[in-house]
Parts: C-alpha cells; sequence; structure tokens
C-alpha cells in the first residue's frame, strides 16, 4: 500500500495483508470502505456485461480493451485484427489468461486433488 500526499505524492510504502485491511481502518473517518469497492466492481461488471454482452451473441472470439482512467471513468473498445494481434503478443492464450499460466493454475489445482489440504494458486494467497 503506497501513502500519498493530499498531492498525490507516495512518501511510504508498507505491506499488509489483504484480509486484515478491514480491521485497521474499521470505525475511522474518510477510510477505505470494502463496501463502496464491492459495489464499484459489481457495477463494473454488470456494466461490462451489458456493453459486451450486446455484441457478443455467438462468441465469435472478439477482444475487448477495457480502460480505466482516474477521475474520468471507464471506457471499452472492440479490438480490430491489429489490436488483438498485440494483446495476444504471439502467445498462445486460452480465454484472455496465457496458455502458461493457465497451465500453472491447472498443475496447482490438480496437485491440490492429491493431498489432504486444499492448495491455493500460487498468486491468489492471502
Amino acid at each position: 500500500m503506497g501513502f500519498r500526499t493530499p498531492s498525490g505524492e507516495v512518501t511510504t510504502v508498507q505491506s499488509f495483508k489483504t484480509i486484515q485491511i478491514p480491521r485497521l481502518v474499521r470505525g475511522k473517518p474518510g477510510a477505505w470502505d470494502p463496501l463502496v469497492c464491492l459495489e464499484w466492481g459489481h457495477m463494473f461488471l454488470n456494466f461490462l456485461k451489458d456493453v459486451i454482452g450486446s455484441h457478443n451473441t455467438d462468441r465469435d472470439g472478439r477482444v475487448w480493451r477495457v480502460k480505466f482512467t482516474p477521475r474520468v471513468g471507464v471506457s471499452v473498445s472492440l479490438l480490430d485484427k491489429a489490436g488483438t494481434a498485440e494483446v495476444e503478443a504471439g502467445e498462445d492464450r486460452v480465454g484472455f489468461l496465457p496458455r502458461w499460466y493457465w497451465d500453472g493454475l491447472e498443475n496447482d489445482i490438480r496437485g491440490s486433488h492429491t493431498s489432504t489440504t486444499a492448495k491455493v494458486p500460487l498468486g491468489w494467497q492471502i
């Protein structure tokens, strides 16, 4: 987490466990509120579903670029073939995930079924 001055300059950086953040800020005026973040995420995903769903009726492999600009909002644009090739960057993909990442997740998940405790994929740990 980066702490900033009112003008936006980062003054210090500190690491926190994600699960501890709500407890750290609970009851402090003007502090981060997880409900605001969850509501924004819910509205954002519904927005994407509406925009992309209205154009992607036949699952034709279209690729979309989603851009967030602070103090402006979210924009969504359909990429042409050149834009899609730029995003793919020559990588084999499963959906929007690079194949190497997908294979790593599959291996982590497959490995978790052989032990008695569930294994969380690397990068998803809290």
